[in-house]
């Protein structure tokens, strides 16, 4: 094996090693409100998160993304339940994100 290709497959392997591995959180939240309620919390949620949110054209599930990393909350209007997917590629804590949409959850309703 030639010292070039060598040092390259070397510099690889050791590229490969140090690779950051993705962490999933998943969890659920008890929902007050239906399906619509459901919906925008999951939009602000997400943006309080720092994540760019949007609702899927079925009108079921909030997205969130951020570079790499992102957020899922599939509402569940008629159970009054929010399932929570996150999956992160950077070092940020899952759990400071996952507190973060929990808490917008949780906070009274304006009525």
């Amino acid at each position: 094996m030639k010292p070039r290709t060598w040092m390259l497959g070397l510099a690889l392997a050791a590229g490969i090693g140090t690779a950051q591995a993705a962490t999933v959180t998943t969890a659920w939240e008890a929902v007050n409100d239906g399906q619509d309620a459901c919906l925008s919390t999951g939009v602000e949620a997400t943006r309080q998160a720092g994540f760019r949110g949007s609702i899927s054209n079925d009108r079921q599930t909030v997205f969130g993304w951020r570079g790499d990393d992102s957020i899922a909350i599939r509402c569940i209007g008629d159970r009054r339940l929010a399932v929570i997917f996150i999956y992160v590629v950077s070092r940020e804590d899952n759990n400071a994100l996952l507190q973060t949409v929990r808490n917008t959850y949780r906070r009274p309703t304006k009525g």
